[in-house]
């Protein structure tokens, strides 16, 4: 009886762990998605501001020319009215005949000098015509971003919410972890709001991260590794950068990321491997685990060790909240890691260490 007990739990605890995963992947997903649109808004945000600063330069450019047309043809006349002087320019842009015509050199003289000014006064009409244009069209481009980065935040909160409901099964307590978790989230949005007044903003995208994997990192593939050698790595990880009993913490990280090897591919965001390192953060953060001379993203053996070390430079085993807040700047990530190492803490009857949420 006791004994289908406790294999009820642990099944429970199974479930959850692949529910919180697979939470985790959707979540991680749909924020991505959220990132991407948010940065397509404030992008052609910048755009549209952009074209309007080329409308007023080009105002003036096409009054400068207009004012400097008028007055030359003016000059021209001596003066005198305007009639007959679409006569004279009408062989501009083909024969002179019409200003030969006109019997009198300064005239010649002074329209002849004019026809660039005519030529600008056009070019520069077209060109303000169709910047006015690029900016109606970034205006509804805009507008369609707005709403695609609602409805993804739609999107991100409705899972948020299944899982804290899951957090709220395994929580011993919740309201700890969210004060915790809203801190942290204030303090890293202040040092973003910091550095982005100090470089001018601008995000790196996913086609910067995809040119670093190709370019400047090795992302080879490796032969697939069983969970319990993934396990082994995990322990042996969290041994050498100091959380050792914790190391079902890095076995949370690693089931989240990429359910221990079973799914390494590109991430929407560019991140990679079996603990989904960004290939610009992995160019100064890989770690050559194994000892073959290579850091290589895909390779277990060294991203394993590498995200260990991330944990630790991050503030792990002192401050697990701010670790993995380091590691994945989202408050449902923390939350989510932290109750999969709960459930495997629990899975391993281990009241060493512990609770994690």
């Amino acid at each position: 009886m006791l004994e289908a007990k406790i294999s009820d739990q642990d099944a429970a605890l199974r479930k959850t762990i692949q529910e919180l995963s697979t939470v985790g992947a959707e979540l991680e997903g749909a924020q991505s998605r959220a990132d991407e649109a948010r940065t397509r808004v404030e992008e052609l945000r910048r755009q549209t501001g952009q074209l309007k600063r080329q409308v007023a330069e080009q105002d003036a450019s096409f009054r400068e020319a207009q004012a400097r047309y008028r007055e030359q043809a003016r000059a021209a006349y001596k003066g005198g009215g305007l009639e007959g002087l679409s006569v004279l320019l009408g062989g501009w842009f083909g024969s002179l005949e019409g200003v030969e015509g006109t019997g009198d050199p300064d005239v010649i003289r002074i329209l002849l000098d004019s026809r660039q000014n005519l030529a600008e006064y056009r070019d520069t009409k077209q060109s303000l015509r169709n910047t006015q244009r690029q900016i109606s069209q970034k205006r509804r481009d805009y507008n369609a971003a707005i709403e695609e980065q609602r409805q993804m935040t739609v999107v991100l909160r409705r899972r948020e919410q299944v899982l804290d409901e899951a957090v709220d099964r395994m929580s011993t307590n919740n309201a700890r972890t969210e004060g915790r978790l809203h801190r942290l989230e204030a303090a890293e949005k202040a040092r973003i709001q910091k550095r982005a007044a100090a470089t001018g903003g601008g995000e790196v995208g996913s086609s910067y991260e995809r040119e670093v994997a190709r370019d400047d990192i090795v992302a080879s593939d490796v032969d697939p590794s069983s969970k319990q050698r993934y396990m082994e790595l995990y322990r042996q990880a969290a041994e050498q950068y100091g959380f050792g009993p914790d190391w079902y913490v890095l076995a949370a990280v690693g089931k989240v990321e990429s359910g221990h090897g079973a799914y390494m591919g590109t991430s929407y965001a560019g991140a990679m491997g079996p603990m989904q390192f960004m290939p610009s953060t992995w160019e100064s953060s890989g770690v050559d685990g194994n000892g073959d001379g290579v850091a290589n993203i895909m390779d277990p053996e060294d991203a394993i060790p590498a995200a260990a070390r991330y944990l630790n430079a991050g503030g792990a085993p002192q401050d697990w909240y701010r670790a993995l807040y380091s590691y994945n700047h989202a408050d449902w990530y923390v939350k989510d890691i932290l109750t999969v190492a709960e459930a495997y803490r629990r899975l391993a009857n281990d009241n060493s260490v512990g609770p994690y949420v």
